[in-house]
């Protein structure tokens, strides 16, 4: 069975490799991950569409979150709380594939931080996405690309 939220997990952890892992090969990954088991399928319409999205987006995401939490250092806010609000962002302003509604993209975020985070990265993801649908259409316009260590190789 197809299931975005296992895809979603799995694009996390992908693009938390990419981060640290040099070169990424999403072959292995993808066979480690699995480890055999592939019961559950990947939605991957949505994990090539975001992961590529992601990657060509990503200084302007960078960006947008500096806007969006302008008190934090972008080095100090852990990754995973980076790449969650990455995904979040993405589904929000540039997916462009089945309709995703804002408090599902919201709510899966909290989701994945609940799962890979602790309860104080689930107040400051909601804190931060709350910040951008309150204030998106000032926020988009003003963003400058930043820059982020998502690695682009071995899509």
């Amino acid at each position: 069975m197809i299931s975005r939220r296992q895809t979603r997990e799995y694009l996390l952890q992908t693009l938390y490799a990419r981060v640290h892992l040099s070169p990424f090969d999403r072959g292995i990954f993808y066979g480690a991950y699995f480890l055999g088991d592939h019961s559950l399928s990947l939605d991957m319409v949505y994990l090539d569409g975001m992961e590529r999205l992601l990657l060509e987006h990503e200084g302007a995401l960078i960006g947008l979150i500096s806007l969006i939490a302008p008190r934090f250092d972008l080095e100090t806010i852990p990754t995973m709380h980076i790449l969650i609000l990455m995904i979040s962002l993405t589904e929000m302003i540039y997916w462009t594939g089945e309709a995703i509604p804002p408090s599902v993209s919201v709510n899966e975020a909290i989701e994945l931080t609940k799962r890979f985070s602790d309860d104080s990265g689930k107040v400051f993801i909601n804190w931060a996405l709350a910040t951008f649908l309150k204030e998106r259409e000032t926020l988009i316009p003003k963003a400058v690309d930043g820059t982020f260590r998502i690695l682009k190789t071995g899509v």
